[in-house]
Order: structure tokens, then sequence, then C-alpha cells
């Protein structure tokens, strides 16, 4: 039996809006608002109510709002633009830096490099194929030495799923923001 969603303040069947899944965090959307606002209209005292500037206010600072939210994610882009063109800028040069955990961002780039793929989009035989790659088993034992100096050329820049750019110099992983020294 189909379930139908009733909105509790419109009392209106709801067939466009999907149901916010868990970890979408607690912003105000726009279909909020507008349920709030329509919220606030139909229970305001009708021997007082509320002016049309009050609604406005509201309205202009829900769009001051999403203007600084749109401010923040170009910010956020910008940044990762600067972090990916600091990282490019290394390759070839010698540099010291931490090393990493590698295993993942390496899965990623042996994903990438067979499949076309990173490796939370493969299916489970592909990955399999990419765990078996001897990059991997490599990385898998070098993993007691994350946190240690490593001093290399950068041969490439690897990201990982997030979008973090990493230095690849002589099969380890560096951390770009432990990069101690660049010769």
């Amino acid at each position: 039996m189909a379930q139908i969603n009733i909105d509790p303040i419109t009392g209106l069947k709801n067939t466009t809006a999907a149901a916010k899944t868990p970890g979408s965090g607690n912003e105000l959307t726009q279909v909020d608002f507008m349920t709030l606002i329509i919220a606030q209209m139909r229970n305001q005292n009708p021997l007082e109510p509320q002016k049309d500037s009050d609604w406005m206010a509201q309205m202009a600072q829900f769009e001051s709002l999403n203007q600084m939210r749109a401010i923040a994610d170009g910010i956020k882009v910008l940044q990762g633009v600067n972090e990916l063109t600091s990282a490019a800028s290394m390759i070839g040069r010698t540099v010291t830096g931490k090393q990493v955990d590698a295993l993942q961002v390496t899965r990623d780039l042996v994903g990438r490099e067979l499949f076309g793929r990173p490796f939370a989009r493969l299916t489970s035989y592909e990955r399999a194929e990419v765990n078996r790659d001897s990059r991997i088993l490599e990385a898998a034992a070098d993993l007691p030495n994350a946190g240690n100096e490593v001093t290399g050329q950068v041969e490439k820049v690897v990201m990982d799923s997030t979008g973090i750019p990493f230095l690849y110099v002589g099969g380890k992983v560096l951390d770009l923001f432990t990069v101690s020294e660049v010769i």
C-alpha cells in the first residue's frame, strides 16, 4: 500500500518534496522557509495581522542568507583550486613532508587507471581486482610508516575521494599541508 505524505502545516498532499536524508544538516531550505511563512500566516492573530513590511524583511533576510551560502561555496571552490595549483607547482621538485596512510588514495588512483572510476564507484569484482594490484599491497604494507618524514621528487599529484590533493613521491603519498621544505 502506497503511503501518502500530508504536510502538517498546509494540509496538502506532498508529492514533490523529497524526504531529508540523514546527515543532510540543519540547514533551512527554501521549502522549509516557505512552510514556516505559510504557518505564520495561517496562525497569526486576525485582529493584529503582521505587516507586509515584516514579511518582506523576513524574505530579504532569507535571500541574504542564501547569497552568503553561495559566496561561502564559491570560496571553498577557490580554496580547492588554490590547493591543487600549489600541489601541481611542486611536480618535479624535491620536497620534504609527512607520509600519510596511502591506502584509500592509492585505491582511487588504481581504480581510475584500471576502470576509469574511483574505488567507491567500482563493482565488487572491480574492487577485488584493484586490491590485488601490487601498489595496493605496497601501500598496505607501508601503513606503519604513516607520519614519518619523507624526502623525494614529486612525481604527480593525486586526489582523494573528497578532492584533497596529495603529493606522490617515490610510491609514497605526502600530505600537501605538511611539506616543510621545497628544493
